[in-house]
């Protein structure tokens, strides 16, 4: 027996083999182009993407035996497409979710506190452009065709997993799970519908919305345009925060789970209640048989992107992993700071217009302490959110399991370690969120019972303890001073 796990992320599209006992047997990814317009507009080219799974299927079918038990997909959330309603194909590039052209609209809105209200409530989020309805309301207002084709029913709307199943089931699947409805700021997370008044916000009435199930419902089956002899189910399908958070099982409250990847997403169990923060987002994190559980979320555009940026745009390092490599040459980071505001800063600052900056170069500075810097900040992001959940919200974090690709950079982990105070769990098996939908994709198709049955399957973890650390802390403090002085009490 074995499972077919596809993860479309926000770079690549991986798909992995798992046998019965969930090892990965194999695994081909492949990355599709990133889009930069003048205007600074992000976007991926959808035909891309869905071509890329094409091709990974085909490579992977020759060493498969047996036609795989099922499919699942985790995706990207937010990022969105527009796509034709009889061929499947998109109308044109996908909006992605780090994008900000909706800000406008976001702005005007939040005007009028009873929309913040409304979008608070129903939501558990804020009113932002990070999420697709400002966007894709921007696309109505620029784009008519786009517009005129939706409204008429011509072309549809998703998020990256409805547009996979819709092309995967050629047109018999037009749904998304819980999960993914849940970050349009057009779902209503109290009885997980659509709603009518959020969609009336956004100037979005006449759109018509995909079927909302539960992440571990079937969604159609497919023999990936006949690579495959038979048509195989789709079990599980689930937005890759809420993947990797499942995976991690992380189910008590205050359980909280990190992911470092292109950004850095914080996710934390608060139970069953959709409870409004002020300065952290409530995420649904997964709906089992009609029961909701909800989760504070943080979220940062930059973790993983800012080291990138350093490869990029700076070119002073050559790969990502130097970035540990140089930052252990170096006592310190030479007084120099950098506040990683490249798409705003999260929570809990709540600045969306923020810019980013180093601070405190001087004649001494070279490009180690720039280096060591921009690690630092990734670290400084997340423990600034972790001490808001616990003197704001009194959430008492007892255990926190880091996961993504940064958590193999041991500097970083160690600093956010010794800055919290707490040990950090890191699983050994590094694709968390295929390996949450598989999980779910076992539920639904009732090769596991229940969550009991979940525990034997949990991921292997090493850990990382804290140690006295005095100058880290130190400078962490002054970071959060340059902040306060240079961004908040201007």
């Amino acid at each position: 027996m074995s499972f077919l796990s596809i993860d479309q992320s926000t770079s690549s599209t991986t798909v992995f083999i798992f046998n019965n006992d969930l090892k990965v047997i194999n695994k081909i990814s492949k990355k599709h182009e990133q889009f930069y317009t003048e205007n600074g507009y992000i976007e991926h080219d959808a035909d891309e993407i869905y071509n890329n799974l094409i091709s990974i299927i085909k490579d992977l079918k020759k060493n498969l035996n047996k036609i795989p038990e099922f499919i699942s997909i985790t995706n990207q959330r937010e990022t969105f497409v527009v796509f034709d309603r009889v061929t499947g194909k998109p109308l044109r590039k996908a909006i992605v979710w780090q994008c900000r052209r909706g800000q406008k609209l976001c702005n005007e809105l939040s005007k009028e506190d009873r929309n913040i209200k409304l979008i608070n409530s129903k939501t558990g989020l804020k009113l932002d452009t990070y999420f697709p309805a400002s966007k894709l309301k921007w696309l109505f207002d620029n784009e008519e065709g786009i517009k005129n084709k939706v409204e008429k029913g011509d072309a549809l709307f998703g998020t990256m997993d409805t547009y996979l199943l819709y092309r995967l089931t050629n047109g018999k699947e037009y749904s998304t799970d819980v999960t993914n409805a849940s970050r349009t700021l057009l779902f209503n997370c109290n009885n997980l519908n659509w709603d009518d008044d959020l969609k009336k916000l956004f100037g979005l009435n006449k759109v018509k919305l995909p079927m909302v199930k539960e992440s571990g419902s079937k969604f159609g089956k497919t023999n990936f345009e006949k690579i495959f002899d038979e048509e195989i189910n789709i079990h599980g399908v689930i937005g890759d925060a809420q993947g990797s958070f499942f995976s991690t099982q992380c189910f008590n409250i205050a359980d909280t789970r990190i992911n470092l990847g292109t950004g850095s997403n914080i996710l934390t169990n608060i139970g069953d209640n959709l409870k409004i923060s002020h300065n952290a987002l409530t995420t649904l994190s997964y709906v089992y048989q009609g029961n909701k559980m909800f989760a504070y979320e943080c979220l940062n555009a930059f973790a993983g992107a800012t080291i990138s940026w350093l490869e990029n745009n700076l070119k002073i390092i050559n790969n990502p992993e130097e970035s540990e490599k140089i930052s252990l040459e170096i006592p310190d980071n030479g007084g120099v700071y950098l506040i990683p505001a490249f798409a705003g800063l999260s929570a809990p600052y709540w600045l969306p217009n923020a810019k980013a900056m180093y601070y405190g170069i001087s004649a001494a500075t070279n490009y180690k302490h720039l280096v060591r810097a921009s690690l630092e900040s990734v670290a400084y992001q997340i423990v600034v959110y972790l001490e808001y959940l616990q003197d704001s919200e009194n959430i008492n974090i007892s255990k926190i399991i880091i996961e993504g690709g940064m958590s193999n950079n041991d500097f970083l982990i160690q600093l956010i370690a010794n800055l919290t105070n707490k040990e950090i769990k890191i699983p050994l098996f590094a694709d968390m969120s295929a390996y949450g939908s598989l999980l779910k994709g076992l539920l639904s198709s009732n090769i596991l019972n229940d969550f009991e049955d979940l525990k034997k399957y949990a991921v292997e973890t090493k850990s990382f303890f804290p140690t006295v650390d005095k100058k880290s802390y130190e400078n962490f403090e002054t970071w959060k001073e340059i902040i306060d002085k240079h961004y908040i009490n201007i």
